[in-house]
C-alpha cells in the first residue's frame, strides 16, 4: 500500500475519521493500534528490508496517525507506538475530540522529532466525547453537524496528503492548555492504567465478555462471575460503552449516563481490529 493510517479507537470515532479519509485517499491500508499489534506492521524502516513476506511497504509514502485526545494528550498507547513506528516523508496525525484538544498535536510533533521522523501536518477533528463523566455538550443537532463537518475535514486531510501539503491546525494557547495540564491532567495522565481501580460491574452483568473482547489492551479478564480489570488501562471507555448490559460504570457519576458509539460503527468493526485470540486464559 502507498498509503498507511494507524489509528486506535476504543468507541469508533478515530476508526470512523480513519475510514472517511481512506475513502478519499486510495490504496491506502488501515491498521489498528492495540497491544498486541505485529511486529511487522509497526517495526522501524532501518528493521527490514522495503518489502517484508507479509507484502507490508516497510516505508510508505505517508503515514496517518489517528487517534483521540484524552486529558490534553494522545493515548500513552499512541506515545508508545511513535517510539518504534514505520519511517515516512509525510506524516500527519488527525485528533479527535470531543471538546478542547489542548496542545495534543505538539506532542506527537515532539515525540515524533525523538525518533528522528517529522510531523508534516496536524488536524484536530471535532466530534462526540465518549467520556460519560462530563455532561453532553452537543444536541443531536450539534452532532450531526459535527459529523457533516468531520467528513468534509476528512476529504482535506486526504487531498493534503496525497499532495504531501504541510498543514496545522490552531490548537489552544499555551497561556490555557499549560496550567490546566500540569494543575489537573498531568497527575491523572499519570495514573491512567491503575485509574481502572474505580471500575465498578453491578449485578446486570451476565459475564458475556464483550469488555474483554473490546479491550484493546487485554485489561479486562474474566472469572467465574464478573469481569476484573487488570490495571494496564488507557482509559478508552470501550468497555463501558460497549457493554450491552450498561452493567459497567467508572465512579457514581457515569450511572445512567447514555452510552456511546460512533455512528456507522459496530462492536463488531472494534473487536475484528483486536489481533489477539481469546484463549482460555483470558477466561
Amino acid at each position: 500500500m502507498a498509503h498507511r493510517i494507524y489509528y486506535f479507537s476504543g468507541t469508533g470515532n478515530s476508526l470512523w475519521v480513519a475510514r472517511k479519509i481512506q475513502e478519499s485517499l486510495p490504496d491506502t491500508e488501515l491498521i489498528p493500534i492495540t497491544k498486541d499489534l505485529p511486529a511487522e506492521l509497526a517495526a522501524q524502516e532501518s528493521d527490514h528490508s522495503d518489502n517484508d513476506n507479509s507484502g507490508h511497504s516497510q516505508k510508505p509514502e505517508t503515514i496517518g496517525l489517528v487517534f483521540p485526545v484524552y486529558m490534553f494528550k494522545p493515548p500513552r498507547i499512541v506515545l508508545e507506538f511513535i517510539q518504534k513506528m514505520p519511517k515516512s516523508d509525510y506524516i500527519y496525525a488527525v485528533a479527535t475530540c470531543g471538546n478542547a484538544p489542548g496542545k495534543t498535536l505538539t506532542t506527537v510533533k515532539n515525540s515524533l522529532l525523538r525518533t528522528g521522523n517529522f510531523l508534516s501536518a496536524g488536524y484536530v477533528v471535532p466530534l462526540v466525547s465518549n467520556f460519560l463523566v462530563l455532561p453532553k455538550t452537543k444536541t443531536n443537532a450539534g452532532v450531526e453537524k459535527a459529523f457533516k463537518k468531520a467528513e468534509a475535514k476528512a476529504q482535506l486531510i486526504a487531498q493534503n496528503a496525497q499532495k504531501n501539503t504541510p498543514h496545522f491546525d490552531k490548537e489552544m494557547p499555551g497561556i490555557i492548555a499549560k496550567p490546566v495540564s500540569w494543575l489537573l491532567f498531568n497527575p491523572m495522565y499519570r495514573r491512567i492504567p491503575v485509574l481502572d481501580k474505580r471500575f465498578s460491574v453491578n449485578d446486570k452483568c451476565n459475564n458475556c465478555g464483550t469488555c474483554r473482547d473490546v479491550c484493546p489492551v487485554r485489561n479486562v479478564k474474566l472469572t467465574a462471575t464478573k469481569p476484573v480489570f487488570l490495571h494496564e488501562c488507557e482509559m478508552c471507555f470501550s468497555c463501558i460503552n460497549w457493554c450491552p448490559q450498561k452493567a459497567i460504570n467508572w465512579t457514581p457519576l457515569t450511572k445512567n449516563k447514555k452510552r456511546y458509539h460512533c455512528k456507522g460503527i459496530t462492536k463488531k468493526d472494534i473487536v475484528s481490529n483486536r489481533y489477539y485470540k481469546i484463549t482460555e486464559d483470558d477466561d
